[in-house]
């Protein structure tokens, strides 16, 4: 039989499995690339200095203002960076940030 009900649970899970999935690509990774997108100030250069206290390597700009793309630990960041200040996420391995300057030096 086809209830008015089961239509309804069926779209719930559905829409808690493209919830889940949605989060889990965004989380950022313990260690490797993470995008670092700044929440108020979009200042590139005080993202660059949260980044680097936490011993984390600039590898580039991200796709967002005052973003950056960095390969470090997640845990060392956390220590310095503030969720309200700046948001860690996975950086997708392809389209995400311009080479830097530092990146072609090293």
């Amino acid at each position: 039989m086809d209830h008015p009900s089961d239509r309804l649970f069926l779209a719930a899970q559905v829409t808690a499995g493209i919830a889940a999935l949605a989060v889990m690509s965004l989380y950022p990774p313990a260690e490797g690339r993470i995008l670092l997108v700044p929440v108020l100030n979009h200042d590139v250069n005080a993202t660059a200095r949260l980044a680097l206290s936490s011993g984390a390597a600039l590898l580039g700009e991200g796709p967002l203002p005052g973003s950056l793309v960095v390969v470090g630990s997640r845990a060392q960041m956390a220590t310095v960076i503030h969720p309200w200040q700046i948001l860690m996420l996975a950086a997708p391995p392809a389209g995400c940030g311009t080479p830097s300057r530092q990146a072609n030096v090293a």
